[in-house]
């Protein structure tokens, strides 16, 4: 398994990360060893007996650390205890991952890239925005890129393009965006005068692994 993709997280096993929307969402390691160990068990429930003694080796820990796991792992994914969208408790006996792409119980999401002058990024699902700010997901280089310029929206099979009221414009096929518009693969951006490619590399089912994210500023 390199990377699991779950709504707008994916797990990377590689770089031992865990990241929204691109972004890195920190965790300590006790945290994400335990959040690898239930997404690679999915959708076994595990006990906490088990839980401790992969986590803990030979080492006697009471079972509120392991609970404070739990909790920091929920706070991450902003997870409802008494809702969960991925870590369930099952009470009496311990924890499972129930996140629906990652059991591959529902429709596979899509995995994107786009491509610049001097750089490229792939796009996992969630919110992607695009812009001159050091913060931004995709950040491009250029006075006539905003500070926050546009957002790319990948979620439920499709993409989608919005101007986040930028000075010089978004445009697609050489028309101004004023609203959101459906993105296909193929699709010619233009933020300023940066000139993107839009791609839909391929459907991708969620227990398929996919190349570490890679991307070079223009």
């Amino acid at each position: 398994m390199t990377q699991v993709f779950f709504g707008e997280f994916a797990l990377d096993t590689e770089t031992r990360e865990l990241r929204r929307s691109g972004r890195p969402v920190h965790l300590s390691p006790k945290a994400y060893q335990l959040l690898q160990i239930l997404v690679e068990d999915r959708p076994r429930a595990l006990s906490k007996a088990d839980l401790q003694g992969r986590l803990w080796p030979e080492t006697f820990v009471v079972e509120a650390n392991l609970a404070n796991l739990v909790g920091e792992i929920r706070d991450a994914l902003e997870d409802e205890p008494r809702r969960p969208r991925y870590v369930r408790t099952v009470h009496g006996f311990g924890y499972a991952f129930q996140g629906a792409e990652a059991a591959g119980t529902t429709t596979p999401g899509i995995i994107c890239r786009l491509i610049w002058k001097g750089g490229r990024v792939t796009l996992p699902e969630g919110e992607h925005v695009l812009g001159r700010d050091a913060e931004a997901s995709v950040v491009l280089r250029s006075p006539s890129v905003s500070r926050r310029h546009a957002r790319i929206l990948i979620a439920d099979e499709r993409a989608t393009l919005e101007d986040l009221g930028s000075k010089n414009g978004t445009f697609l096929a050489d028309r101004r965006v004023a609203s959101p518009v459906a993105l296909a693969d193929g699709a010619r951006l233009r933020l300023g005068t940066v000139g993107l490619t839009f791609r839909i590399l391929r459907p991708a089912s969620s227990t398929e692994t996919a190349g570490s994210r890679d991307q070079t500023d223009s």
